[in-house]
């Protein structure tokens, strides 16, 4: 080791037990800051961990949300019997079929839309349906008495002023409501639905005289793999190479409720440039902070360039202050963010398909720290470096550290440099990166704004003054 990393060391080392000996006065002046930057850390971290939780209680779910471990969607047809075949190679295969149609009383007087839904004696092959009271697919669905049977939400009940045991007309066809659909496995799978869920037999839908030339109707054929059908990205690539005409869409277990997990994102992207609002507007607060905290320490300041103390090792003493104050704010930031999945799992227990348990997710937890720490530099490198170039004599004459004019270009770059590694990390972080560089841009362009305001106000002042 050379005298010049040796002297480093050194200086480093006296700055640090300086810089301890100076928080023993406490944390007076810095609660704002401490508070600015533990909400937006908390605010990241949590947004980011509770959106890491559900989403991984979505792929765990997988098979229980679309009740299968592929799903296999043909508009306007059914499947060949050269495809029915292949799917049946895979393993079993669940058929059902989705359209909406109007359901009406027998007499006429009342009809409402609903969302028909006909599936056959394996649905569903994985999951439960939940029905009051709970029937087998034969005394639910079969014929009786001359009419089909079917399960419906407790909506549609009310809607026609029905009960359990009535009848109502689809098509051309008598449909009996034999019980209330409590729950079935896959409905976030089948994305959002318009009106009421009927659930009836495919015997029953093709009585009904619904499915014509022209009518939107969506086949759908559910598969449970065999053991040795491979992997579903092979099967995928298979089905897409073997029939490249069909036109049908595949999903896998892995990718069960693309809109749920959209919305989670989107949801998880707007809350995350929330915090990171928060942040950036309590960065002036930092700012506002470090020029006053400076500003009651010019004393100190005076003393230690009197004894011979330079520029540099006064810059670096505050520096790890201000540098461990802001740890103060992140680890309390990153508590709130870490305990947040845990609350949100007990809160949205009724609202989520899933089960959204709780539990620390360390790589979100990261980038809320990172935010924070880049958040803090970035705003308190400009007036720390205003204080490391305040002569002795200024600060003794009751001056202050907070003066006119601009620190030494160093310091200029650095906290550019840094404001924008936040702005890269922003949007390299996001989930929709056209969003976050709208929101980046948005930012730097409020913060001219208001700068061009403050000086255009300062200008005025002084012409008034004269």
């Amino acid at each position: 080791m050379n005298s010049d990393e040796m002297s480093f060391r050194r200086s480093l080392s006296l700055a640090f037990r300086f810089s301890l000996r100076e928080m023993r006065g406490g944390l007076s002046g810095f609660f704002i800051f401490l508070a600015c930057i533990a909400l937006g850390v908390g605010a990241i971290g949590g947004v980011n961990s509770v959106a890491t939780a559900i989403t991984g209680a979505v792929e765990a779910e997988g098979q229980s949300l679309l009740a299968a471990d592929l799903r296999f969607e043909l508009n306007q047809r059914r499947a060949g019997d050269a495809e029915l075949s292949f799917l049946s190679g895979l393993g079993d295969v669940a058929e059902s079929a989705n359209m909406r149609s109007m359901a009406r009383l027998p007499d006429g007087s009342d009809q409402t839309l609903v969302e028909v839904k006909a599936v056959d004696a394996l649905y569903p092959l994985y999951g439960e349906r939940v029905t009051e009271p709970q029937l087998s697919h034969a005394e639910l669905f079969d014929e009786k008495a001359g009419a089909y049977g079917a399960a419906a939400p407790q909506l549609l009940f009310e809607r026609l002023g029905l009960g359990v045991g009535d009848r109502i007309m689809l098509g051309g066809e008598t449909i009996e409501l034999r019980a209330v659909l409590v729950s079935e496995p896959d409905a976030v799978s089948d994305g959002f639905g318009f009106a009421p869920r009927l659930m009836i037999s495919l015997d029953a839908l093709q009585a009904t005289g619904l499915i014509q030339p022209g009518s939107l109707v969506e086949h759908v054929y559910k598969v449970r793999l065999n053991g040795d059908a491979g992997a579903l990205e092979t099967v995928q690539a298979r089905a897409a190479s073997a029939f490249p005409e069909a036109g049908w869409s595949i999903r896998t277990r892995s990718n069960a409720a693309p809109s749920l997990s959209r919305n989670i994102e989107r949801f998880s992207q707007f809350l995350t440039l929330v915090g990171l609002t928060a942040l950036v507007v309590g960065g002036v607060g930092v700012a506002n902070a470090v020029r006053a905290y400076l500003d009651s320490k010019r004393a100190v300041i005076a003393t230690f360039k009197s004894l011979g103390a330079s520029g540099g090792f006064v810059f670096t003493v505050y520096l790890v202050q201000i540098l461990m104050i802001a740890g103060i704010g992140v680890l309390a930031g990153l508590v709130i963010g870490a305990l947040m999945p845990f609350g949100a799992s007990a809160v949205l227990a009724n609202v989520l398909p899933v089960p959204a348990t709780g539990g620390v997710y360390p790589a979100a937890l990261m980038v809320a720290a990172l935010f924070g720490v880049m958040i803090t530099l970035v705003f308190a490198l400009m007036p720390l470096g205003r204080a490391r170039d305040v002569p002795a004599t200024a600060l003794f004459r009751e001056m202050g550290v907070d003066g006119r004019g601009w620190p030494r270009p160093v310091y200029i770059a650095l906290s550019v440099a840094i404001a924008a590694g936040l702005a890269g990390f922003a949007v390299w972080f996001s989930d929709d990166r056209r969003m976050a560089a709208i929101f980046v841009g948005a930012t730097v362009f409020a913060f001219i704004v208001l700068r061009v305001v403050a000086l255009g106000i300062e200008c005025w002042r002084a012409a008034v003054r004269v």
